[in-house]
């Protein structure tokens, strides 16, 4: 498997106005980052603010749903994005 140039990140908790209601922005999709990336808080390429792990390659695994705009962008640039 040859390396993306994106990693994996998930939505950062909302957290408004009331903590205890926090929900996550839309549902369990994961978001591509642009490398370099650091494990920690990121912006994806869709705009979303994430969770990055900087290890975890974008491509790493094709059945996790992914965030539609952020896979588009990574599909155009040569990310390899599976759908």
């Amino acid at each position: 498997m040859t390396a993306s140039l994106f990693v994996t990140g998930t939505p950062v908790v909302w957290s408004g106005r009331d903590p205890w209601d926090a929900e996550a922005p839309g549902p369990d999709l994961v978001h591509a980052v642009a490398k370099p990336a650091v494990d920690g808080l990121e912006s994806s390429v869709c705009g979303l603010l994430v969770t990055a792990t900087a290890d975890r390659d974008w491509s790493a695994d094709p059945a996790t749903a992914r965030c539609a705009e952020c896979a588009r962008i990574a599909d155009h640039t040569g990310g390899g994005v599976a759908r």
